[in-house]
């Protein structure tokens, strides 16, 4: 899998250049969804489902790291109001929960600064 950083980039530009707490925090939990599923470049083929359960800065960034897309029918929409995803690899039947810390937006401020006002 190609690096944070990267992968970071390209959630960036497909966010029209701005980065945001949101994207950081989709880009890593988009990272280790692929990598519990064994799946280094997951925008290869359509093997990959995702569920994605807010409709915030951070289903970008999935959407960026996966090549999951609502109108490719790989990428799903569930508002439960989490930052939380669900990666499904449909060959092998096997899937990932994975929840954002409840400390993990104050975690980021390293990569996005937060902004008052």
């Amino acid at each position: 899998m190609r690096s944070f950083d990267e992968l970071l980039m390209d959630a960036t530009i497909m966010h029209r250049g701005s980065v945001c707490p949101g994207q950081v925090l989709g880009v890593r939990m988009a990272m280790l969804g692929c990598r519990l599923l064994c799946l280094d470049d997951p925008t290869q083929d359509k093997r990959l489902i995702v569920y994605v359960e807010i409709d915030r800065c951070m289903a970008d960034a999935i959407a960026a790291v996966t090549g999951c897309r609502i109108g490719k029918r790989t990428l799903k929409h569930i508002d439960y109001g989490k930052y939380a995803c669900t990666f499904v690899d449909l060959p092998r039947g096997r899937a990932f929960r994975v929840v954002a810390r409840d400390d993990a937006r104050s975690r980021v401020e390293r990569y996005a600064p937060l902004r008052l006002g």
